[in-house]
């Protein structure tokens, strides 16, 4: 170091402190940085806290964060402008990163870990262990609550060019509820993953509320009051309307600022995770607590892989917009990609990812924050994430309300933060919301379906085997869940829990129990409610027999007058389900959009029916994405040229075939074979960005083939053309490609016209918009698959 000068901290190995003690035990350990004084802010008030970690040689490195506080408990922010200096004290008002800082404690946080410190190590564990089994369980009885007003509006009852204004509220409520349910679902493995790193295997099965309208395991049962008065905390089964949304709010109720953290006749959810907190920071709590189960164990915990934090179902369109427009074209109106908006912001939260698997304190406390920050008692600001971009639950769904006409002369107590937002324009009548909500009954149960039918069954409808049905799925998910912590990580684009969770948990959701409950829906009782599904802890014996009870219940429905609408989901159950019981060995409609006129004469039509193909090339998952001559829809023997009747015309080149050679599949999980991936509905963020190179059957994003409407819903490619984006992957990996094949040319030939620019569109596909069975992958949305969405 002799003749140069010695940057801050170079050559200096203090031993670091603890990132997890308090913070009133903490010392600064190095020399610190000159800095301005600010008038009449002596530099005595504030005290420096430095953060270290290390990386995997054990080099101290200083986090990319120097906390500032004063001694009064405000923050102070000498550091603006600096890279690498993060602030403040208060939660609701810190400056953001790509993800979340850790929260510092609260000053009542600190006193309870005080209280906690003299309680005996066994207690603290065995408190810890048993609050994140209630914390699994609070986020567990959410999703049905969720769902069951999510499934009781009709979001694409008109669409593109025809909404109106409460069809977009519609569709706009649908994206935000089901954006929602999907960050509980992420809440509820965040939780497991802890449980799972303490040595405790997580309990979902059979432990959704026992009834309903039910209260929140351990919440006081006394609340603020709601539109009517009353200030019960009992959360309904119910269709959207403006008190449905005071439940959500009731669910989502942020803490306040000086909120005591409790674990029992809690308040809010934010001071039961605050209980949680302070547990994880209590000194008795250690590193290795988190490492029970040995070296590698978070391998066979819930990975990050799994999590999307946006899909099809949770976007809604922001206006009226073109269904035929292409993304990145302009047209008379702005396309699908231009107008939809995303609820859900993929840096809202805490740590390297949303989803992380935890095998220390700091991941636990990760964990537990980006659960509070994204909507269990969020109080300071609505946004919860570093670019501002989502609304915390709480705040998501009180806008939601601020649509509606109730909302101006509303009476229900609301918290002063985060501040209640103005009514929002145009407001929507309860005469307009009806138009768009199926008529779902409060609190429905299967018992109720078998005395409906019982009271005359020479001319009623039996809809408790229906209702079973879907409530044995939603609780064989559950058991699906548990059984993903059997199940050892084996990388995302291989095997192992991917392939389980694709074919188990993302199956079963979007291609069973979603569409079960849109068959039901269509339902009428003579009461005129229609059928609705009630979720409820339904037997299917133990997790070894669970599998074959399931097929009994989809057995049960087929001498049922309903079972020709649901034989192809029932025969899904059946056939297509993983059984895991060898893991448990112990043990036109109106408003449809009505296409231009038919631009595509002159090329040729689209073939349904693949050809014979070369053998030995791979398949491809849409135009232009063929490795070699005639390896396209039309195989060996061509496509009639529309100028010339009775001519066949052979791709002459690689890169130059009509659309995929793979079978027609429609959606996330359906794939059969590798390299079949494709459309972008749904799928994370890796998926997406590598349309048509999928591993693996069930791996990939989404459908073949891709029409040139969709557009990417995660990721860098994000709005963007899913087709585009699969024809550069496909460039990109050509020089590989070729040497399997040596035959291949050099150069990829082009992209037949007129489809060179965008790949092939939804009419063409479909055959002038007159059949609609090639190409259903639309999702709730209906923004993704043009006019065949409706």
């Amino acid at each position: 170091m002799a003749g140069r000068k010695r940057r801050l901290g170079q050559g200096l190995r203090p031993p670091p402190p603890d990132p997890d003690q308090p913070r009133h035990l903490r010392r600064a350990r190095l020399p610190l940085p000159p800095r301005r004084r600010r008038p009449g802010r002596p530099a005595a008030l504030t005290r420096y806290v430095f953060l270290w970690s290390f990386s995997c040689r054990r080099r101290p490195r200083m986090l990319s964060s120097v906390q500032v506080f004063r001694t009064d408990g405000r923050a102070r922010s000498p550091c603006d402008g600096v890279e690498g200096f993060l602030c403040p004290f208060n939660r609701g008002d810190r400056p953001m990163s790509h993800a979340d800082p850790l929260s510092p404690l609260t000053p009542r946080e600190e006193e309870m870990i005080e209280k906690l410190s003299r309680l005996p190590r066994p207690a603290i564990l065995q408190r810890l262990k048993e609050d994140l089994q209630t914390a699994a369980w609070i986020e567990l009885a959410t999703i049905p609550i969720y769902l069951y007003t999510y499934y009781s509006i009709q979001r694409a009852e008109r669409s593109g060019e025809n909404v109106r204004p409460c069809d977009l509220f519609a569709n706009k409520a649908g994206g935000v509820i089901m954006s929602v349910a999907v960050e509980e679902m992420l809440h509820m493995s965040l939780a497991c993953n802890i449980l799972h790193s303490l040595g405790v295997d997580p309990q979902l099965y059979g432990k959704s509320p026992a009834s309903y309208p039910t209260p929140l395991p351990y919440h006081n049962p006394v609340g603020p009051p709601g539109p009517h008065g009353g200030t019960r905390v009992r959360i309904p089964l119910a269709k959207l309307t403006y008190e449905q949304l005071w439940h959500f709010l009731q669910i989502e109720y942020p803490e306040s600022v000086d909120a005591w953290p409790e674990d029992r006749n809690w308040n809010t959810i934010g001071q039961f995770y605050s209980y949680v907190r302070c547990l994880i920071k209590c000194p008795q709590v250690r590193d290795e607590d988190f490492q029970v189960r040995g070296r590698g164990a978070e391998r066979y915990q819930i990975q990050p892989y799994n999590y999307s934090p946006n899909n099809v179902d949770t976007a809604h369109p922001k206006e009226r917009f073109d269904p035929w427009g292409i993304p990145g074209r302009r047209g008379r109106r702005p396309n699908a990609a231009d107008v939809a908006r995303f609820s859900n912001a993929p840096d809202s939260h805490t740590g390297p990812s949303p989803l992380i698997t935890v095998s220390s304190r700091r991941q636990a406390l990760e964990a537990i924050d980006t659960i509070c920050d994204q909507g269990e008692g969020f109080a300071h600001r609505p946004t919860d994430d570093p670019s501002h971009a989502e609304d915390s639950h709480y705040y998501k769904f009180l806008k939601l309300q601020a649509q509606l006409e109730q909302y101006p002369h509303h009476v229900e107590k609301l918290p002063p933060l985060p501040k209640p937002p103005a009514p929002i324009k145009p407001a929507v009548t309860a005469a307009e919301l009806a138009e768009v909500i199926v008529n779902f009954p409060d609190n429905p149960t299967s018992k109720s379906y078998a005395e409906y039918y019982d009271k005359s069954p020479g001319s009623r409808v039996n809809y408790r085997p229906l209702s079973d049905l879907i409530n044995g799925v939603y609780q064989y998910m559950l058991i699906m869940t548990e059984t993903v912590f059997k199940v050892g990580d084996a990388g995302p684009e291989k095997g192992g829990q991917k392939l389980f969770f694709n074919q188990g948990m993302h199956f079963s959701m979007i291609w069973i129990l979603d569409k079960l409950i849109q068959k039901m829906r269509l339902y009428t009782l003579d009461d005129g409610h229609a059928v609705a599904p009630t979720f409820e802890n339904l037997d299917l014996g133990t997790r070894q027999e669970a599998h074959a009870g399931l097929v009994q219940l989809a057995d049960a429905v087929s001498a049922e007058p309903y079972y020709q609408d649901l034989e192809y989901y029932v025969d899904m159950i059946k056939n297509r389900l993983p059984d895991v019981s060898g893991y448990w060995q112990s043990g036109p409609q109106p408003g449809q959009p009505v296409p231009v006129p038919y631009p595509y004469k002159d090329a040729p039509p689209w073939p349904t029916e693949i050809g014979p193909q070369p053998e030995g090339l791979p398949l491809h998952a849409c135009m232009g994405l063929n490795s070699c001559r005639a390896s396209d829809r039309f195989g060996t023997k061509g496509h009639e040229d529309p100028g010339r009747p009775g001519t066949y015309v052979v791709n002459e080149c690689a890169g130059q075939g009509y659309c995929s050679t793979a079978a027609d599949h429609t959606c996330l999980a359906m794939n059969e074979c590798r390299n079949q991936g494709g459309c972008g509905l749904y799928g994370t963020a890796e998926d997406q960005a590598r349309p048509g190179v999928n591993e693996c059957k069930s791996l990939g994003s989404c459908a073949t083939p891709i029409n040139a409407e969709r557009f990417s819903t995660n990721g860098p490619n994000k709005r963007k053309s899913v087709w585009k984006r699969a024809r550069a992957v496909f460039e990109e990996n050509w020089p590989e490609l070729r040497k399997k094949i040596p035959e291949a040319p050099q150069k990829l030939g082009p992209v037949p016209a007129p489809f060179a620019d965008v790949g092939p569109p939804y009419l063409w596909i479909s055959d002038d918009n007159e059949e609609r069975t090639h190409m259903t992958a639309c999702g709730a949305s209906g923004l993704s698959g043009a006019g065949g969405c409706v």
